[in-house]
């Protein structure tokens, strides 16, 4: 029955996030982290859990989990560095996951929520690692959907290796677009990638989803050109935070041989799939999304 209340009001608040007013809504505070100001909803008491944004987004994101979260638990979910609609403190040269990991970890102490629980999606999958590494005494456990850490492909079999490498060709567009220098049309067509949409499909997304992947589109040419942290399977296996890695049940291959390897690495980890998605799980399960998260929570 509670399971099914979590339910019933999650269909709700999806239905209102179809309406960008709805999601956007919610009064942000802010605090000064690391020279720069982040942007952060804070509601609820008991389990701290902080949600990370993936690429392209920022905090709005996850505003169809703040209920059923805050209901039962403190959930926190901030806008990181360049990320959102304000003006950058500089031309972007910080740019990277080391910055937003120590921004995260920075963020943590600055609410004095630690340690905390982190839920992670693609491109934040390698921020909350990085960060619990370096600030282990900050995490309580961590919940992955999709996690992206491309030096784990070094790992895997050399034929894996090439099929990850003849998938990745499908943002080839994306990057020509990106190098023209029309930010709009490469976040269009990265979506429709990442998500295995047909042309034109980013326009069939929800509409409070497009409206935040554009207004964070200016992130791309920065996201695209980071170096990613030399993450190794030898620095997984030193986390002993339980954690919950998800993966749809039609993702990709890097995105499933990322979950495998690194639930493989972790001796905490697990890995559980969510039916009828793929990289899209967070904005088309919110339901199923949900659900884990609380019953991770409740388990540990």
């Amino acid at each position: 029955m509670h399971r099914l209340l979590d339910v019933l009001m999650l269909s709700a608040a999806v239905a209102l996030a179809g309406q960008s007013s709805t999601v956007f809504a919610q009064q942000t505070s802010t605090v000064e982290v690391n020279g720069v100001t982040l942007h952060y909803v804070d509601e609820g008491e008991g389990k701290p859990v902080v949600f990370v944004p993936a690429a392209i987004v920022d905090h709005r994101v996850w505003e169809p989990y703040r209920e059923a979260i805050a209901r039962e638990h403190r959930f926190i979910a901030y806008t990181q560095r360049y990320f959102g609609t304000e003006p950058w403190p500089d031309d972007g040269e910080q740019f990277s996951v080391e910055t937003h990991a120590a921004d995260l970890a920075a963020f943590i102490r600055a609410l004095d929520a630690g340690p905390v629980y982190l839920v992670s999606w693609s491109y934040s999958g390698q921020i909350a690692p990085l960060m619990a590494l370096e600030n282990p005494e900050l995490v309580r456990g961590m919940v992955h959907y999709e996690p992206s850490i491309g030096t784990l492909v070094a790992e895997m079999p050399e034929e894996l290796q090439v099929a990850i490498g003849e998938e990745r060709k499908k943002y080839g567009p994306a990057f020509e677009s990106l190098e023209a220098g029309d930010e709009v049309e490469a976040t269009k067509l990265f979506i429709e990638a990442v998500f295995q949409r047909p042309p034109g499909g980013f326009e069939q997304e929800p509409e409070y989803m497009r409206t935040i992947w554009l207004d964070n589109a200016r992130t791309l040419p920065l996201w695209a050109a980071i170096t990613q942290p030399a993450i190794t399977c030898d620095d997984l296996a030193t986390l002993d935070q339980p954690t919950l890695i998800l993966r749809g049940e039609h993702a990709d291959i890097y995105f499933e041989s990322v979950a495998d390897i690194m639930a493989e690495c972790q001796p905490s980890a697990e890995v559980q799939v969510i039916p009828g998605v793929n990289h899209d799980g967070p904005v088309r399960a919110v339901e199923d999304f949900t659900a884990a998260i609380l019953d991770f929570l409740a388990e540990h």
